[in-house]
């Protein structure tokens, strides 16, 4: 029996979504702003300017990441994945965002861990062919 995705799960899933699109486009106005100002830039050593794109990659890759692996796994019905990346996005944005996001994640996170439909929904198994001996002999 397929239970229908719950109304609070799909707003999750859809803020997690915007919030991943608008920090994507705030993440390229940035990279925009660096390459329009790269003769500020030129000055630097190699292994500065190395250190300095890494460190902009890393920050893009950890704070854009787990929301969208968590909209993936909500989609692919796993519960623990699910509140491990959740978990993950409440702390990376912790860590780089300091803002009003953070307090969303972390209601968020207390829905998806006390919510019992949404729990039924992310437990519950995937459609499963049942094969039987008979129909795998060739």
């Amino acid at each position: 029996m397929n239970i229908k995705m719950p109304t609070l799960l799909n707003v999750i899933r859809a803020l997690l979504g915007v919030q991943s699109i608008y920090i994507i486009i705030s993440m390229v106005a940035v990279l925009m702003e660096l390459f329009q100002y790269r003769a500020t830039y030129a000055g630097l050593p190699l292994f500065d300017l190395i250190a300095l794109f890494a460190n902009i990659l890393l920050r893009i890759i950890l704070i854009v990441g787990p929301p969208i692996l968590t909209i993936v796994y909500i989609s692919k019905r796993r519960y623990k994945l699910t509140i491990t990346f959740m978990s993950m996005t409440l702390f990376f944005g912790l860590v780089f965002l300091q803002n009003f996001l953070v307090v969303l994640h972390f209601f968020m996170l207390l829905v998806l861990l006390l919510h019992q439909p949404i729990k039924r929904y992310l437990k519950q198994e995937q459609d499963a062919r049942q094969y039987d001996q008979r129909s795998l002999r060739l």
